[in-house]
């Protein structure tokens, strides 16, 4: 990266015909998880983006999940949480 300012990057969430998640993202080529296990691919998501990242930019990249707004403040008690709907998601990734 040419600068210390963080970027954002969508990744795509996607139910499996027979269960689980398949990842995708068209800002990293390259990433893509698939898993019967959600959990499995939800826990991969972070470590994946890292290690593709850091090799294309040949320096440590540290990746965090954005939080969606509309979650921080249900978590808070200010409106009522909705379901959680498989689509894209936001992470954040910075120099290390």
């Amino acid at each position: 990266m040419t600068n210390d300012h963080p970027f954002k990057i969508t990744v795509c969430f996607e139910e499996r015909p027979g269960g689980g998640l398949r990842v995708w993202s068209e800002d990293i080529p390259g990433l893509v998880l698939s898993s019967s296990s959600v959990d499995r691919v939800l826990e991969d998501v972070k470590a994946a983006l890292e290690a593709i990242i850091s090799h294309d930019l040949k320096e440590p990249i540290v990746v965090e999940p954005l939080e969606d707004i509309r979650r921080a403040l249900a978590r808070e008690g200010v409106i009522d949480e909705r379901p959680i709907v498989p689509g894209p998601k936001e992470y954040v990734a910075y120099r290390h």
